[in-house]
């Protein structure tokens, strides 16, 4: 009787090692605004927007569910993600949890038989013994038709538009048609929906659900409220001290300047989880200290999108400001292991071939050195040869193989061999989506792991201006050809 009104009740006593830590009152608002749509009379439909890691595929496509399933408040419950392989993982979870001693113990074995006839309970769906249908599916798999003796009276969607659909239009569309076309129409006249989810890029399928007057939507952001200026302008202090890479103590000096103006900083601050990162496992506690932490680390783009449920469009320029090994080392320090990267132009329009060379060191990338010639392969060839003849630390050329394919790459292996300056030439494709490869760089950028030469006027324009809509796009490219490399493992950055 306990678990039937108290959802939270119900997820410690069944589901406690799920549910180990307190709730927080927005996990209550989610668990009982679902129980409140599902005992409705109505047909409703719900969208549940929230930040990642903060348990709402948990609340709403495991326990709720799990709850619908033994109080027989629905008969056919439906889950769609992705993929099928996302949703059987919900699916699973519920299989797990109504197969427990302590379901069995109150609740009777949900897989009883029943003279001859055994309850349907395998990989894909189940039936328990107060005839509750559960399945799954991915939206790519097809739709039409899915019903048991009944039709789905309670379809839950979660994470429909993954990273593969984010970055594609067509993939887009079809959702955008299976969504309207097949699975708005799987229900009846009883059928709740809901959509659970974070949002990926603006005007997505979720975005203009929430904002459908069929729908009713609860949006949660990481971050309720910000300090009050006084407070931002003490943040801004620290972000100068968290990123002077300079300085080996810089996270326990930030921590110190935090704890000295704490008052301050926190003024007017409210998170929704201040207990997301708990205190006794991290050496830097507090709500919105770990938020400026993941902020730092994953980016603005990142924290719009992901915390605060505000993506930005895509045209926005993701890089805010650029930093300058000049301003903290003065001279450039030396590198462990120094590298050239090149892209080539492919002909078209303005575009220019781009040199990088640089390196790591204290976990950040520096980049001695960045240019925009218009070489063709004799020149790239030629002007290789003199970078590396000015800067003998070079130890590897990387070339992308677009435009000259692996012809080019062993001609300037060939080149360098023949001038006396051989180097380790590896060539590589470009196959992914260049926008999205090259705002990956945003947090680096704008917490200065990444710090440019001073120099390099028109290369580093090119990267600060660079938006979706750039017609010139080949610095950004090429810094982020060095600094995938020296991102992988193999690559030591001391």
């Amino acid at each position: 009787m306990l678990g039937e009104i108290y959802p939270e009740y119900f997820c410690k006593a069944y589901m406690p090692d799920q549910f180990e830590r307190e709730f927080a009152d927005y996990s209550r608002i989610i668990l009982n605004t679902l129980k409140e749509t599902i005992e409705s009379k109505s047909r409703e439909k719900r969208v549940i927007i929230a930040p990642r890691e903060h348990g709402k595929s948990t609340f709403s496509s495991f326990a709720i569910p799990t709850w619908a399933a033994l109080y027989k408040k629905k008969r056919f419950i439906f889950f769609i993600s992705s993929s099928s392989g996302i949703s059987s993982n919900f699916f699973e979870k519920i299989k797990r949890t109504l197969e427990s001693d302590s379901v069995i113990e109150d609740f009777g074995n949900q897989k009883n038989t029943k003279g001859n006839w055994l309850t349907t309970w395998n990989k894909e769906e189940l039936k328990t013994v107060g005839d509750v249908w559960i399945s799954y599916s991915g939206w790519t798999s097809g739709l039409r038709g899915i019903n048991k003796d009944t039709r789905p009276d309670l379809i839950i969607l979660d994470d429909l538009e993954d990273k593969s659909v984010a970055e594609s239009a067509s993939l887009r569309q079809k959702l955008e048609t299976c969504f309207n076309e097949e699975i708005g129409r799987l229900g009846t006249y009883n059928t709740d929906f809901f959509y659970i989810g974070t949002l990926l890029y603006e005007n997505s399928l979720l975005d203009r659900v929430s904002r459908s007057p069929s729908w009713k939507a609860l949006i949660l952001k990481r971050v309720i409220s910000f300090p009050d200026s006084d407070g931002e302008k003490l943040w801004e202090e620290w972000r100068k001290i968290y990123r002077n890479i300079a300085n080996e103590n810089r996270f326990d000096d930030a921590w110190k300047f935090y704890t000295d103006n704490k008052d301050k900083m926190l003024n007017g601050t409210k998170v929704l989880w201040e207990d997301k990162v708990p205190a006794d496992k991290t050496k830097y506690p507090g709500g919105y200290y770990n938020v400026m932490l993941a902020r730092e680390e994953f980016g603005e783009d990142a924290f719009w999108k992901e915390d605060q449920s505000e993506p930005r469009e895509s045209s926005d320029m993701p890089f805010k400001t650029l930093s300058f090994w000049q301003d903290i080392f003065g001279d450039c320090p030396a590198l462990p292991s120094t590298k050239l990267a090149i892209d080539p132009s492919e002909g078209k329009g303005l575009d220019s071939t781009a040199y990088v060379v640089g390196g790591g060191t204290n976990g950040a990338v520096i980049i001695k050195n960045g240019e925009l010639r218009n070489d063709k392969l004799n020149a790239i060839m030629s002007h290789s040869k003199e970078l590396i003849k000015n800067m003998p630390e070079i130890d590897e050329v990387i070339i992308e193989e677009n435009t000259y394919k692996e012809d080019g790459t062993e001609q300037l292996r060939k080149y360098l061999s023949e001038n006396n300056c051989y180097r380790k030439v590896t060539g590589f494709r470009s196959t992914d989506n260049k926008h999205n490869r090259i705002i990956s760089m945003e947090p680096d950028i704008n917490n200065g792991t990444i710090l440019f030469n001073k120099l390099n006027a028109s290369f580093n324009k090119e990267v600060l201006h660079y938006s979706e809509s750039s017609k010139h796009d080949d610095a950004p490219d090429v810094t982020h050809k060095l600094w995938k490399t020296l991102k992988k493992p193999n690559y030591f950055m001391a």
